[in-house]
């Protein structure tokens, strides 16, 4: 997953988040943050 595509799939998380609801953005920005830090390893093992 390159970059670019990695933001229009967190556009599209948050887009389709309830922003109001503090429990579903936590579990969002989790998600969010899991998988870029697995992108980041990634791009290191690669290397």
């Amino acid at each position: 997953m390159t970059a670019a595509q990695f933001a229009e799939w967190v556009q599209e998380k948050f887009d389709s988040c309830n922003i109001h609801n503090e429990i579903e953005t936590s579990k969002l920005l989790a998600e969010v943050m899991k998988r870029y830090f697995s992108l980041d390893k990634h791009e290191k093992d690669d290397d």
